[in-house]
């Protein structure tokens, strides 16, 4: 998913007042909603290209260093955010290709960390949104065209299985390498079928 962390070094009192845990990792619910417009008024915060896959092509980039182009396709809202996240995700040297949704918002993850641990509230917005026609863009086309190694992570299944097939079909039929993960138990037991194709 497509996720721009909104990180910052809180105290113990925000996560009292959101209801949230150290240590943990939940889906936001219209109460946890006000959080990260609190966060980038209240505290000092970083901006990071997050979420699971994007953080993989950002430790992969790292790992080549200039010696290889990784680039990342996700789905962003028409909004600071999308901004943000791609300014952050350039600065860590990936390439994006984003799709960018006119009517959800960008995907946010509110990274509070205190002392030696930290609760992550994710905000999925338009991370949801990916839609299988801009697989088919020339763009795109072009882009898995120069690719050689392929990566989703099993949550994309959530989003768009259409997407995800074609994408491992080319590398099948391109002799490339398409590589994924489990993501979490409820992947396997939802889109087996997905996983199978």
């Amino acid at each position: 998913k497509t996720l721009l962390d909104i990180s910052a070094n809180v105290g113990e009192e925000l996560l009292v007042k959101y209801e949230l845990l150290p240590g943990n990792a939940i889906l936001a619910e219209p109460k946890h909603l006000p959080l990260y417009a609190e966060m980038e008024t209240s505290y000092k915060v970083d901006y990071i290209a997050g979420g699971a896959t994007q953080n993989s092509i950002r430790a992969a980039k790292w790992m080549l260093q200039e010696a290889g182009r990784c680039a990342f396709v996700g789905c962003v809202g028409r909004d600071e955010h999308g901004k943000y996240l791609r300014e952050a995700a350039e600065k860590d040297g990936v390439e994006v290709h984003y799709l960018e949704d006119a009517e959800a918002p960008t995907g946010t993850c509110a990274v509070l960390v205190v002392g030696k641990e930290r609760s992550l509230v994710a905000n999925l917005g338009a991370a949801n949104c990916y839609k299988y026609e801009h697989v088919e863009t020339a763009e795109i086309q072009a882009l898995l065209a120069e690719t050689s190694v392929a990566y989703s992570s099993g949550f994309f299944l959530t989003v768009s299985v259409p997407s995800a097939l074609h994408v491992a079909k080319f590398c099948a039929d391109h002799n490339r390498i398409f590589a994924t993960n489990l993501s979490a138990p409820f992947i396997v037991e939802f889109f087996g079928e997905a996983l199978h194709s």
